[in-house]
């Protein structure tokens, strides 16, 4: 993974000198068979014409990409979706009703009891 960044890198980097790089190593094949001027050895050409088209076109690519991302960006749309009701419910004002706990101890015990089980302490 360390070398995998370094070479994209360096691929992005180099991209736009693809057509230069192809020249320069492709150079005989272009002055002999791909010169458009090929036939004029007076112009001097030496391929530099299909060099000149190789870099229009590279440039056009870039042009056209950069008009479609354009034609893209125009085209975003944002839906916004906004339900329209007539009747509001406020039941998060209405008090709510307690639940009343029920203890057991108030049913099971009677006040007779507690009285002779359950006296104060008497210190002298």
């Amino acid at each position: 993974m360390k070398f995998f960044w370094p070479l994209f890198a360096a691929f992005i980097l180099l991209q736009p000198a693809v057509p230069i790089l192809n020249y320069v190593f492709n150079y005989d094949y272009i002055v002999d068979e791909l010169c458009v001027n090929r036939d004029r050895p007076e112009l001097n050409c030496k391929g530099r014409c299909y060099l000149m088209q190789a870099l229009a076109d590279e440039a056009s690519k870039k042009k056209d990409a950069q008009e479609r991302g354009a034609k893209n960006n125009l085209q975003l749309t944002i839906t916004y979706f906004l339900e329209h009701t007539t009747a509001w419910d406020f039941k998060f004002l209405k008090p709510r009703p307690k639940n009343k706990v029920e203890d057991c101890y108030n049913r099971t015990v009677t006040s007779g009891h507690t009285n002779q089980i359950l006296r104060p302490p008497i210190f002298s």
